[in-house]
């Protein structure tokens, strides 16, 4: 690099430095009296109000209404000043990465476009350091030095990027300093990519490349969907695209609040924490899917976790019970048990309410001088069946009969009224009634419209619960609504099913069929603010479930993101984008893919590149030593094997490690074993913090982690031997950024044997 290059960026970098320092130091003290403001304010109000207004004082509730608004203000200008304040902390340890001189077509000077976590004004109002999420910002990822151009919401502008420079700068300091004509980061990726790996995901603002910034910066579709290839990055760039819709629609008040993540495990969440304050914005709201469902069905059903469920299919018994769970799993995965449903659900609001006449039955007489009279037609079947079929057409079924219920009642109101005037009257020269006319006419009217409430109780009776039992109850009734496709042995995965419903607990895969059913039949909760919704790992969902984010987030705006390589689950149906679209239907949508991988070493992306057949993940050139398969067939020996080599991990510096079992229980055992002699924590369904160091976790609590090295502890064909298993085994290998060992006895997995042996070493 030019040292007079060097010289100026120096020069420049003290001179912003600074003046980051002195903003810091002025936000610094508006903070800290904002805060006392907050306080004197509080203390003003507990000593100063009138506490009368707790006892209905009009005036003193006013008062204490103006002291509550004053607060209120006050408050948000303090919780604006800190997070100006927080942004300052940032800038001030990095205050930016890039730079970009770029000349707007039809003007003739560069203009010098210096980029970093956040904006930064002098004190006159130039910008001096532009956020990553700028319109203009998008040129220094997505174009080389030559012609480019940005979109703005003035539209396109074109133009030429002159420069494009990197740098690595901790607080004032000039650490390194690149000019490219390459993707960004070549040699600060490479840096950062060989670098260990911490407890917490952190941000990639400086290394995003050009088919990242992409997705990050779409905003054209409703539905965007993204299949990248193990390690490219995705729940990186989903973080990073929720950072830019919320500066991108920071005007219409989007807040993190209207932002919703479902990620595969509580553990998950823990280690994507830090991106997004990172970024200089609050974290969005994160859940499972596993907690939705304990959200919407509360205490009136019990059901299986997704843990649990994982631990029971990759446990893979073979008795004739679990045989026929199994069956049943793979077949409510289908595309064919999402449609059955939806049929179920027609034939339902065609067939559930059997319309009847609601009549008046022959009149019982009160009064000596009254004649009993025939029954009385009060509303008529087919103006109940236009009713039900046009007025509340547009209502799930549930709500739609409650609706039609609701109505009913009303309209009998008016000969209730009727019959009650007419027997005040009949009997008013009743002695026996006399002082007492209307209370007996009320109680005579009563008991005569008993069998009309009746009537209209039973015609109306309907229970989703009862019709979900219903469905796999009569076996002719699940035939009829399976169409062309009935699984085979249906009638035991009828009976299966109806026990567990009949016991009020469902497995994982009846619970979200009975939310979806229930949804379809009396609709959802309003979610209407959320705005967009991230589906992580959206190779893990079934049809229905998709079905169920349809019916939570009909209009919504989501990203998806997943890797149909990595479907842990060895019993599923392979679904694919086009029908997750099919299913969601949304106005607009758009799949992209990420074809390269950057977490692994080359050598380990060759060796897993094998493990899928057809594979097409590309490599970032990053050196590595092979991994290496480790046989021993004395369990006892092995354990032995195994805590050496982690001890020998331990001296070469790298910082996590991964020891991953198939199950949780076989992480249960190896743990018991070995904790004794090594520093290591067991990660478990139930924990929600993600702790470095040396863990031991099933595979599939894995799931979007990472670590510097991966011990792979069983890889035989007793846990990967079967043709489900292919993408457990292509997860649990693709976790290891710097190393890959496998231990296994002598019956090694077939997916090691078709391997080419050039690709690894055995010990």
């Amino acid at each position: 690099m030019d040292q007079v290059q060097w010289n100026l960026e120096v020069k420049r970098l003290q001179k912003v430095y600074n003046k980051i320092l002195k903003e810091l130091t002025r936000r610094g003290k508006e903070v800290k009296d904002y805060r006392k403001t907050v306080r004197q304010t509080g203390r003003t109000i507990w000593e100063e109000v009138d506490h009368s207004w707790e006892y209905g004082d009009v005036d003193a509730a006013v008062e204490v209404k103006q002291y509550m608004d004053s607060l209120k203000q006050v408050n948000q200008n303090y919780e604006i000043a800190l997070r100006q304040y927080t942004k300052l902390e940032r800038l001030e340890l990095s205050p930016y990465f890039g730079r970009i001189d770029f000349t707007e077509k039809g003007v003739n000077d560069d203009e010098e476009i210096y980029i970093g976590i956040s904006s930064f004004f002098d004190e006159k109002g130039n910008i001096l350091i532009y956020d990553w999420r700028a319109p203009i910002s998008g040129i220094f990822y997505d174009f080389e030095p030559g012609p480019a151009h940005y979109l703005c919401p003035e539209g396109i502008i074109k133009g030429r990027v002159s420069l494009k420079r990197q740098y690595r700068i901790t607080k004032n300091q000039l650490e390194l300093m690149l000019d490219t004509d390459i993707n960004i980061g070549d040699e600060i990726l490479q840096n950062i990519l060989s670098s260990n790996t911490d407890e917490k995901m952190h941000n990639i603002v400086t290394t995003i490349q050009k088919e990242q910034n992409r997705i990050i910066r779409d905003e054209n579709h409703q539905l965007l969907m993204v299949q990248g290839v193990a390690g490219s990055g995705k729940t990186s760039i989903a973080l990073h695209r929720i950072a830019w819709l919320l500066y991108q629609n920071r005007d219409s008040n989007m807040t993190a609040g209207n932002i919703l993540i479902f990620s595969p495990n509580t553990v998950f969440n823990d280690y994507i924490s830090n991106v997004l304050p990172e970024l200089g914005e609050e974290n969005m709201q994160q859940t499972t899917f596993g907690e939705y469902l304990e959200q919407i069905t509360g205490s009136e059903l019990g059901f299986e976790s997704a843990a649990s469920h994982m631990e029971y299919v990759l446990s893979m018994q073979t008795q004739k019970g679990q045989r026929i769970r199994f069956r049943s799993i793979a077949y409510k995965s289908t595309m064919h048990f999402y449609e059955l449903l939806n049929n179920y659900v027609t034939y339902l609001e065609q067939n559930a309410v059997n319309f009847e006449d609601i009549t008046l039955e022959a009149r019982v007489c009160h009064n000596p001088n009254e004649s009993p009279w025939g029954n009385e037609v009060l509303i008529p079947k087919g103006y109940i069946r236009e009713m039900y079929n046009v007025d509340y057409a547009s209502l799930p079924l549930a709500r739609r009969i409650e609706k039609l219920k609701q109505r009913l009642y009303f309209l009998i109101r008016t000969p209730w009224q009727e019959r009650r005037l007419e027997l005040e009257k009949k009997i008013s020269d009743n002695p026996q009634y006399k002082g007492k006319i209307k209370a007996y006419s009320r109680l005579f009217v009563y008991q005569e419209f008993k069998p009309v409430r009746k009537q209209i109780e039973t015609m109306l009776q309907f229970d989703s619960y009862q019709a979900f039992l219903d469905l796999f109850e009569n076996t002719r009734l699940f035939a009829g609504m399976a169409g062309n496709y009935l699984p085979e042995q249906y009638e035991d995965i009828c009976a299966h099913t109806a026990e567990q419903i009949r016991k009020r607990f469902l497995g994982y895969e009846d619970i979200s069929a009975y939310s979806y059913l229930m949804g379809a039949l009396a609709g959802t909760s309003s979610m209407s603010q959320i705005r967009h919704v991230v589906i992580d790992e959206a190779q893990d969902y079934t049809p229905v479930q998709y079905g169920i984010f349809r019916q939570l987030f009909p209009q919504t705006r989501m990203t998806l993101l997943g890797d149909f390589n990595q479907t842990i689950h060895p019993l599923r149906d392979d679904i694919g984008y086009e029908q997750v679209a099919e299913i969601l239907s949304p106005a607009s949508k758009t799949k992209l893919q990420l074809t390269k991988g950057y977490r692994s070493t080359t050598e380990i992306v060759n060796f897993t590149r094998h493990i899928l057949k057809g594979s097409q993940i590309e490599s970032i050139q990053r050196a590595g030593e092979k991994p290496q398969l480790i046989l021993e067939s004395d369990p006892g020996t092995q354990v032995e094997k195994l805590i050496s080599d982690i001890q020998e991990m331990l001296g070469d510096g790298l910082g996590s490690i991964g020891i991953i079992c198939k199950t949780a229980r076989k992480s249960e055992i190896l743990y018991d074993k070995i904790h004794h002699r090594l520093n290591v924590y067991l990660l478990t369904k139930d924990d929600v913090n993600f702790s470095r160091g040396i863990i031991v976790l099933p595979v599939y609590l894995a799931k979007g982690l990472e670590f510097d090295r991966v011990v792979l502890f069983g890889a035989d064909s007793e846990n990967y031997g079967r043709e489900g298993d292919r993408k457990l085994f292509y997860t649990a290998c693709t976790r290891a950024l710097h190393k890959l060992h496998l231990f296994s006895n002598t019956d090694i997995s077939p997916f090691i044997k078709e391997i080419p042996e050039e690709f690894y070493d055995v010990v």
